[in-house]
C-alpha cells in the first residue's frame, strides 16, 4: 500500500505543480512580472516539480502490483482510456521542456517554440480528465477542492490574458487624413 499512497500522493503533486505551471506561464506571457526572469525561472521551477511527481507518480504504479500498470501503459496500451490519457499527458509533459532544450540549441525556431509551447495547455487538460476520471480520489472533497480550484484558476489566468487592456499592435497614432 506504500507505493499505491505515493502514486496518489504524486499524482496531486504534479497535478497541483502543473497548475501553478499554466497559471504563471499565462502570467509571464501576458507581462503581469517585470523583470520576466525571476517569473521565468519559477515557471521552469513548477516544471520540474511536475515532472519529478510525474516521474515519482508513474514509477510507483509501475512497480505496485495492485494497481496493474505495465510499461505498456505508457504507450496508450492500458486497460482503460482513461490511463491512456495519462500515457498521452505524459508524453506531453516530457515534450514541453524537450522543446524548450531545443529552443536553446537552436534546433527549432522561436516561432515553432511557441506553436509547440501551446501544447501545454492540451497537457494539463489531459491531466484533468485522467485524474478526474481515473483517479481513485476523484469522489473526495480534497480531490474536488484541488480540481475546482485548479480549473478556476487557470480559467481566471486564461481570461485575464484574453481581456488584458494591453493592446496587440503598436500604440502609433494614425496618420491625419488631408480633406
Amino acid at each position: 500500500m506504500l507505493l499505491w499512497s505515493l502514486a496518489r500522493a504524486s499524482a496531486f503533486i504534479a497535478f497541483g505543480a502543473y497548475s501553478g505551471v499554466v497559471v504563471w506561464g499565462i502570467l509571464v506571457a501576458g507581462k503581469a512580472f517585470r523583470p520576466a526572469a525571476p517569473a521565468v525561472a519559477f515557471h521552469r521551477l513548477l516544471g520540474s516539480i511536475g515532472m519529478i511527481a510525474v516521474a515519482t507518480h508513474v514509477l510507483a504504479l509501475l512497480f505496485d502490483s495492485y494497481a496493474h500498470v505495465t510499461v505498456g501503459s505508457l504507450f496508450g496500451l492500458g486497460p482503460s482510456f482513461s490511463v491512456t490519457l495519462g500515457a498521452i499527458a505524459f508524453w506531453l509533459a516530457i515534450g514541453l521542456p524537450l522543446s524548450f532544450r531545443l529552443r536553446q540549441a537552436k534546433f527549432i525556431s522561436y516561432r515553432v517554440w511557441r506553436k509547440i509551447h501551446w501544447a501545454g495547455y492540451a497537457t494539463w487538460f489531459v491531466m484533468l480528465l485522467h485524474g478526474f476520471f481515473n483517479g481513485t480520489d476523484t469522489g473526495s472533497p480534497y480531490a474536488a477542492g484541488l480540481y475546482a480550484g485548479s480549473v478556476a484558476l487557470v480559467g481566471t489566468a486564461v481570461l485575464w490574458r484574453h481581456f488584458d487592456d494591453e493592446p496587440a499592435t503598436s500604440a502609433r497614432p494614425s496618420p491625419a487624413r488631408a480633406d
